[in-house]
């Protein structure tokens, strides 16, 4: 059994490394910005009304989208996630700042479904950082640990954002990055 520690340990130092290289690979050119804004799948934009509350036109009620359809949804989820601005000049439409990208969208997911294990149902908000290239698309997200969700703010702490909870039995997430292991990996 020392053969499956050894894998593990190794696979987790080939890890880290690989993980701490992507962080610093990340070098696209253009203005590092923050902005802060709700988050919101393109398939309810696209819909025109959220998805799981019809009612509601999309750019006119992001604070009442929920956590559920921004995460569970599968065309919510596949369709990735933008960063809304607020209304401006008297308009009652909030408009798309930035699309988040797949590796944005991922990271805005996980730190959704952490607020969701915090008590969060809807209106999820976060401060995105990530550098602005003049293509619609963010590059290098990041996001701030503090997130509004019902209108609170809730931080997120290290621990929840190594979020267990949507992967698949067998498997089990490893940190930000969302990397899935197989659970075997981690017997004695």
């Amino acid at each position: 059994m020392q053969t499956s520690s050894f894998l593990l340990a190794s696979f987790l130092v080939v890890l880290s490394v690989t993980s701490g290289a992507f962080a610093q690979t990340c070098s696209a050119e253009g203005k590092t910005v923050t902005a802060t804004g709700f988050v919101m799948d393109n398939y309810c934009i696209d819909l025109g009304n959220l998805m799981d509350n019809p009612t509601v036109k999309t750019l006119e009620g992001p604070e009442v989208h929920s956590i559920h359809c921004l995460v569970d949804l599968e065309p919510c989820v596949d369709s990735l996630y933008t960063l809304l601005a607020p209304p401006e000049n008297g308009s009652n439409l909030y408009t798309v700042k930035y699309q988040l990208g797949v590796a944005g969208s991922a990271l805005a997911k996980n730190y959704a479904e952490n607020a969701r294990l915090l008590g969060g149902e809807k209106g999820f908000s976060a401060t995105v950082t990530g550098v602005d290239d003049g293509t619609p698309e963010l590059k290098c997200v990041t996001l701030s640990n503090t997130v509004v969700v019902d209108g609170k703010p809730l931080t997120l702490s290290s621990v929840q954002t190594e979020f267990e909870g949507s992967v698949p039995d067998g498997y089990f997430y490893f940190g930000d990055a969302g990397y899935r292991l197989p659970k075997v990996l981690l017997t004695p």
